[in-house]
């Protein structure tokens, strides 16, 4: 129960200070009809209790198998093994970051095509991809700063 206790703490801390910004201007600056105030103040409840679930989840299911797989990997003593696990784990974390794709139809709209959204997203990747790879042979390494 402290766990999800700790989780709802941490949500709050995320959502609260967006939400109370929105109320003080609706009630000072710009107020919103009545119907789309009440939608949001669910709407801000619902992404609190929904972000609660999630990050409970993750602590819960997810963090335990990452850290058993990043322990496994690097007991390997394979330095390969540690490459190619950074290329392809920074590749498509950063493939489906959603800011990628939003900022890549930005900059091929501005351009006017020039620049294709595919190639800032496959270009973004393989960059996040490589300095990855070569921050985990730093720590394999303990190669400081």
């Amino acid at each position: 129960m402290d766990v999800i206790i700790a989780k709802l703490k941490e949500a709050l801390f995320s959502v609260l200070p967006i939400t109370i910004i929105v109320i003080l201007l609706n009630f000072t600056i710009t107020p919103l009809d009545t119907t789309t105030f009440i939608r949001f103040l669910i709407g801000s409840f619902a992404i609190i209790i929904g972000l609660t679930i999630f990050l409970f989840g993750v602590d819960s299911g997810i963090t335990p198998i990452g850290n058993t797989m990043g322990a496994a990997i690097v007991k390997s003593n394979k330095i390969l093994v540690v490459i190619a696990a950074g290329l392809l784990l920074g590749f498509f974390i950063s493939i489906a970051e959603p800011d990628l794709h939003i900022l890549a139809g930005q900059v091929d709209f501005a351009s006017s095509g020039l620049i294709t959204k595919t190639s800032i997203i496959l270009v973004v990747s393989v960059g996040i991809a490589v300095m990855l790879s070569l921050g985990l042979v730093r720590i394999v390494y303990n190669i400081p700063l």
